[in-house]
């Protein structure tokens, strides 16, 4: 009896001591820089829509683009477009005396940008 009291002594010691090396000893992980969001967005045809901008001075994966109904405050597609991308048109159909807002991020390891918007009536 005496020696099972004495070993769960030592393996709570043990715990105790592994648990102290591994707090003091992780690196800490520094987090995810935030990319520059795009800039110069501007609407440069009606038919179809076409959109273009200046791509972020930082790094960036990719550029992501949300088509808001703002009218009716619906999400009415999401698409990534590729690194590099400077224009986007979008043909899709849009209801008449309706505004469209088209939000666009860049994305890095997990972290957006900022939202840069344009606002669209039809």
């Amino acid at each position: 009896m005496l020696l099972l009291k004495n070993r769960s002594k030592h393996s709570v010691f043990r715990i105790l001591v592994v648990c102290l090396l591994l707090m003091f000893s992780i690196i800490p992980i520094a987090s995810a820089a935030t990319p520059d969001p795009i800039t110069n967005l501007q609407i440069t045809s009606t038919y179809p829509v076409t959109l273009a901008w200046t791509n972020p001075t930082t790094d960036y994966d990719y550029i992501q683009v949300i088509k808001l109904n703002r009218t009716d405050l619906v999400e009415v597609y999401k698409k990534t477009l590729t690194k590099g991308s400077t224009v986007f048109a979008d043909h899709s159909s849009m209801s008449s005396n309706k505004e469209y807002w088209y939000i666009f991020q860049a994305y890095k390891n997990g972290v957006y940008s900022n939202q840069v918007k344009k606002i669209y009536q039809n």
